[in-house]
């Protein structure tokens, strides 16, 4: 849903004030916290929001990459892990090894998966050069 609000925002004209943020936006909030006066915030305070958009970014993409869909991390744990049944089910009911899982089948979802993938860091780059969040 929050894609669809940047979209939202893209079309309306609206002022993104939050969200989802994409590589140029983390690079520019970064970039907003290094520079920021210390005067009114500390070198110590800097520190720590940087550490905590580092940490905040890769947990995102661990648990993004933890989506059962062929291209990411996960459809390859999935497909392990519908080899593993198979294999679980064959001995326990006394039949033969069935064999590897074949990949390659689910090609047309990682097609589609890998464009909708691309579609969206485009999407979110455009998003973050013309509307950009306001922190």
């Amino acid at each position: 849903m929050l894609l669809w609000d940047v979209v939202e925002s893209l079309v309306t004209g609206e002022e993104r004030t939050g969200g989802v943020l994409g590589p140029v936006g983390v690079g520019r909030a970064a970039g907003e916290i290094a520079s920021a006066s210390s005067a009114s915030y500390g070198l110590e305070a800097r520190v720590f929001d940087m550490l905590g958009l580092l940490v905040s970014l890769n947990v995102a993409l661990f648990a993004f990459n933890l989506i059962p869909l062929p291209p990411l991390d996960g459809g390859h744990v999935a497909g392990a892990a519908v080899e593993g049944t198979r294999r679980t089910l064959a001995r326990v009911a006394g039949r033969a090894d069935p064999g590897p899982v074949d990949m390659a089948r689910v090609l047309p979802l990682t097609y589609v998966v890998v464009t909708l993938l691309i579609g969206m860091g485009v999407l979110l780059a455009f998003a973050d050069i013309v509307r950009p969040v306001t922190f």
